[in-house]
């Protein structure tokens, strides 16, 4: 199970980053479509917006990064701070999840876009992988659980 995760970090990266700034408001009357619809609405704008996309995984990526680095080898700090990641970032990865369906070439529209970013991704990516937080807490179900819910498994 755990190797699946390394194909997953590698192509992760198409739909993730930071969450949106908040809306501005316009005076006047205002309709509020339900959180469920709103929520759908903008994650659905967001996949289509693939240099959004691939601007908000730079930060996803530089964010998860900075996370392990701080967390070190304190598998519950790492657990704590991948759980943040995701809760802020549920939109972007609902998003990343309809994109990887969307088809062959949103796909590699969407990887196009992500190469343009390629070496600000990479060494964050390579990090992530390969540093003593990972090492360290591969075996730990609480920090799986929380990597899941990153690939939007979970």
């Amino acid at each position: 199970m755990f190797p699946m995760r390394w194909a997953w970090l590698a192509t992760f990266a198409i739909g993730c980053g930071h969450p949106s700034a908040p809306a501005t408001t316009t005076a006047g009357p205002q309709v509020q479509a339900a959180p469920s619809e709103a929520g759908i609405d903008a994650a659905r704008l967001l996949e289509d917006d693939l240099p959004k996309l691939a601007e908000r995984a730079v930060k996803l990526y530089q964010d998860w990064q900075r996370a392990f680095s701080e967390a070190g080898t304190d598998c519950a700090a790492a657990t704590t701070r991948m759980n943040a990641l995701a809760d802020a970032n549920a939109d972007l990865i609902a998003a990343n999840q309809r994109l990887v369906h969307a088809g062959h070439d949103k796909i590699k529209a969407a990887r196009v876009e992500l190469d343009k970013h390629s070496a600000e991704v990479d060494p964050a990516a390579q990090a992530i992988i390969q540093g003593p937080t990972m090492s360290a807490c591969k075996g730990d179900p609480a920090f799986n659980k929380a990597l899941d819910r990153l690939a939007g498994e979970g």
